[in-house]
């Protein structure tokens, strides 16, 4: 019942993970061009070379756990930048690029890629500096205070005589962990009636607004709701505090980022628009689709 609201053989899985992911983000690598490239070959695959330019590119632009996994077993790397090349080259052999479907799902990615890279170029003139994190950080202080949190023991049990034998062995100086212990209904018993950290809007209503009232160390009479009968222990108070700018400061940036980019997109569509020729068939958009 809550109340709180060594090296290792690369495995053919490994391997076929890697493949997939090459194959997936090739055309994303093919975007950002061989300039600076070391021109040392790794291998060639029927007279094309693979490069240790190319190699390292690839491997760069890898999310994190690949890139580690690439770095450590090059030559199955390797060897999977070879298979893609061969399986690339059969399928232009056969024609496949040339299938309406296929040159469809190539037009919507070349679109997509474009797309990105023109709100990379744009949010690039948005820089988000220091000064204007502090300023976040001073405008918005007062969303920035961690609320009063309360931590409490509990015991709960069915009936009011059994709720007043506790508060009478409390009052006698019993210890409120073992009492819980003993007979508590309540799953936190087993670590002896602590039901943690909690804010406002956590607890049951009728025993938070007790609760709230309690100074630390102290007990409250017996609080009965639909549950049973209860008996609260305050066991720590951490007061509302204001989090320091450094401990938020990732957090702002990211915002002040997101919101440029939104305004960013607006505006350039905004602009888009005002020079294009755009019409729309109201009515069609309006009806119901042809079943």
């Amino acid at each position: 019942m809550q109340l709180l609201t060594g090296k290792k053989i690369m495995t053919k899985e490994n391997r076929k993970i890697l493949f997939l992911s090459a194959l997936l983000m090739a055309s994303v690598f093919a975007f950002s061009g061989c300039g600076n490239a070391k021109s040392k070959p790794l291998a060639t695959v029927d007279g094309k070379v693979i490069t240790v330019g190319d190699f390292e590119k690839r491997v760069s632009k890898m999310p994190a756990y690949y890139k580690a996994l690439a770095s450590q077993r090059k030559k199955d790397f390797l060897d999977d930048m070879i298979n893609e090349q061969l399986i690339y080259k059969e399928a232009l052999k056969r024609g496949i690029n040339r299938e309406p479907e296929v040159k469809e799902l190539l037009d919507e990615a070349k679109r997509k890629i474009l797309i990105a890279k023109l709100m990379e170029v744009e949010v690039s003139k948005s820089a988000v500096t220091e000064d204007k994190i502090k300023e976040f950080y001073q405008v918005h202080k007062d969303d920035f205070v961690t609320p009063l949190k309360l931590r409490a023991s509990h015991i709960m049990v069915d009936t009011e005589a059994e709720a007043n034998e506790v508060l009478k062995k409390l009052k006698e100086g019993g210890d409120f962990a073992q009492l819980a212990k003993q007979y508590s209904k309540d799953p936190s018993k087993d670590r002896g009636g602590d039901i943690g950290y909690f804010i406002k809007g956590q607890l049951m209503p009728e025993l938070e607004e007790s609760c709230f009232k309690l100074q630390l160390g102290q007990t409250n009479e017996i609080i009965k709701t639909k549950l049973g009968y209860h008996i609260i222990k305050l066991t720590d108070r951490i007061e509302p505090r204001t989090v320091e700018l450094s401990e938020v400061r990732d957090a702002i940036e990211k915002e002040l980022k997101d919101r440029a980019q939104q305004r960013m997109l607006d505006d350039l569509v905004k602009n888009l628009r005002s020079k294009a020729r755009v019409k729309i068939n109201e009515k069609l958009v309006g009806s119901e689709p042809n079943k």
